[in-house]
């Protein structure tokens, strides 16, 4: 057996070492989260060839392990647990796994399993199984921040940049207003995203090539449903285990949030995400609600925004006295970019039925953008543009600290 990587869903570090031996020959025993968000995030980002999930030492092992497999129906899910208590063995049977090894039986057993297990595991459909995509979310302080309008010109960018490299991206439009993106990319989507959580099954590299709608730039696309009442009918842990599935043939997914006002449903995806970033416009109102939205997503023994979040100030205006480092310092952010305040070249562009970012390459708004593509294309070790701008190279115009303008609430240390 050539070497392989194993994951290890267990709160017990004894039961990681004791995997590590039994497999030594085989490969590499990683420690995994025993959450269903954690495990199927650190899958994605391993691309392992067996996950092992601890039913002993573990009460509520059954939802991981239904996640994980429910996200990456290739991928073996095999049960650690103990025949001396039959009730661990009958929870891992009902949640699907692949096959079960006891704890107190011989380590040769264990590799005998994960050999046969790799044997038998497909490879006939063509997929492309080194895909580790990663995952952008992009949240909206308010309704109107321009996330959309980002998330669109982004998603565009990115693909075209990435097309010689044979990279692909995809562009899910899960905020509100519903399906915004469609419009600016002049592109009908069929497939809407609840349709690709109930089919998530079916994922190969035919029906996702298939199935999802294509920009003319040959990014992929898919939006909410028409009927919002639909969403209603999946779990959130489903939408999640899509996400994580669409790692295997996206290099990158952009997923704009913003709009979206179920906290649960953003909180658990931002657990999956390589990257978040909040976008603000630099105006009062649009910093409380970021405030109030970093409040409800923050863990309530925690006094700090969640971990891997940015900043993007978006519709910048230096005359507005509003500065973009100072809401970012007020916000506890990273300020990731700053855009300028280009509502009407926007605006034309939609009315044009184009992007911005294809047909104004040297608009002021484009060259921000520019850092941004820039960022997420060394996340797949491109190497650097040196052409490319800073991102905050205009952060600095607005002298004037936001904190004068801020309600008390919000003036935090």
């Amino acid at each position: 057996m050539s070497a392989a990587r194993f994951l290890c869903a267990s709160p017990v570090d004894a039961r990681h070492d004791w995997l590590q031996r039994a497999l030594a020959c085989a490969g590499a025993v990683e420690a995994a989260p025993c959450d269903g968000a954690g495990l199927i995030a650190r899958i994605g980002e391993s691309g392992p060839s067996i996950v092992f999930v601890d039913f002993s030492a573990n009460d509520h092992a059954s939802a991981p392990a239904q996640a994980a497999r429910d996200a990456f129906p290739d991928v073996p899910i095999v049960a650690l647990g103990t025949l001396a208590t039959p009730a661990s063995a009958l929870a891992a049977l009902r949640a699907g796994v692949r096959d079960f090894v006891d704890i107190g039986g011989p380590g040769e057993d264990v590799l005998a399993i994960a050999q046969r297990l790799i044997d038998e595991r497909p490879n006939s459909r063509g997929e492309t199984t080194s895909r580790q995509g990663k995952l952008t979310v992009l949240l909206g302080a308010r309704i109107g921040v321009g996330a959309s309008t980002l998330a669109a010109n982004l998603a565009v960018s990115l693909q075209r940049r990435g097309m010689q490299a044979g990279r692909a991206t995809a562009l899910l439009d899960l905020g509100l207003p519903a399906a915004d993106s469609a419009l600016l990319l002049d592109t009908r989507s069929e497939l809407h995203f609840v349709d690709a959580v109930r089919n998530l099954r079916r994922f190969d590299e035919t029906f996702v090539n298939t199935a999802f709608a294509r920009h003319a730039s040959g990014l992929a696309l898919t939006t909410l449903p028409a009927d919002l009442a639909e969403m209603r009918a999946i779990s959130f842990a489903s939408a999640v285990s899509t996400l994580n599935r669409l790692r295997a043939y996206f290099d990158h997914q952009i997923v704009d949030l913003g709009g979206f006002s179920n906290v649960d449903f953003v909180a658990q995806t931002l657990q999956a995400a390589d990257e978040t970033w909040l976008v603000c416009d630099a105006n009062v109102a649009s910093a409380v609600s970021a405030r109030s939205l970093l409040d409800a997503l923050r863990p309530a023994d925690e006094d700090t925004p969640p971990a891997k979040i940015g900043l993007v100030v978006n519709k910048f205006d230096a005359a507005l006295n509003f500065g973009a480092e100072q809401l970012a310092a007020r916000l506890n952010l990273p300020l990731v970019a700053v855009l300028p305040e280009r509502a009407q070249a926007l605006g034309r562009a939609v009315n044009q039925g184009r992007l911005l970012a294809d047909c104004s390459a040297r608009d002021p708004w484009v060259r921000a953008l520019a850092p941004l593509v820039e960022r997420l294309a060394r996340l797949h070790g491109e190497p650097a543009d040196a052409s490319a701008p800073h991102p905050k190279a205009r952060a600095g115009r607005a002298a004037i600290d936001v904190a004068h303008f801020l309600p008390n609430f919000l003036r935090r240390s």
